[in-house]
């Protein structure tokens, strides 16, 4: 089932809710204490992801609780052409990576920084790789020490990430539910038939044993 993202407006008559559209549009400017935007459009079941905010979409809200089939074909028919888009776009992202000359101030450079899972003994592996015009990039691995301090952009990034942690477990969740749902085999039930023994019918004896299956 296809993902339904919803603008604030639309988010709020899906979920009923009382708040209105510049409430909604205050969490995301503002950050009251320590709760984020996340945690209080959690409070309202709601999904925020600030990644789709970025990108200008309008749609970036998402109902916590499944979203009834009613519509769904308009819906889904949005979607699909949200997809086309994205295609249009890599394949023009792909020529223009094309026509750019090779020349490093006047290409468009990738750098890509990827932090891998904490050892046992407490080090981090650090893979950088940079790569430009579509090719193939070029990689070094190092320890998270020899990196030094972050950029406060890039810490102010991650700071962001983890907290959204909360809502990308969530969406996994339900993820994880709908295509358990969706893979989940029909048993077919065999109808029984009920037969009325005779009074000198004797009823042999059942040697059923019983598994425990996990």
């Amino acid at each position: 089932m296809t993902t339904k993202w919803l603008t604030p407006e639309q988010a709020i008559v899906k979920a009923n809710l009382t708040v209105t559209f510049e409430t909604l549009k205050s969490y995301i400017s503002e950050q009251q204490g320590k709760t984020t935007a996340e945690e209080q459009f959690q409070a309202l079941g709601l999904l925020f992801d600030r990644e789709r905010l970025r990108a200008g979409k309008p749609n970036f809200l998402q109902l916590l609780e499944p979203v009834s089939d009613e519509n769904s074909y308009a819906e889904d028919e949005i979607d699909s052409h949200e997809l086309e888009d994205d295609d249009t776009e890599t394949s023009a992202t792909n020529s223009v990576n094309q026509l750019e000359p090779f020349i490093f101030e006047q290409c468009k450079v990738q750098i890509v920084i990827t932090l891998l899972p904490t050892e046992q003994t407490g080090d981090r592996t650090v893979m950088i790789a940079a790569s430009s015009h579509g090719d193939f990039p070029v990689v070094a691995m190092l320890n998270q020490d020899e990196l030094g301090d972050l950029p406060p952009a890039i810490v102010q990034l991650l700071d962001e990430l983890k907290a959204d942690f909360p809502n990308r477990q969530i969406r996994r969740n339900i993820a994880q539910t709908q295509a358990v749902k969706t893979n989940k085999p029909h048993t077919s039930q065999t109808p029984t038939c009920t037969q009325t023994a005779s009074p000198d019918t004797t009823k042999a004896p059942s040697n059923t044993t019983q598994i425990s299956l996990f």
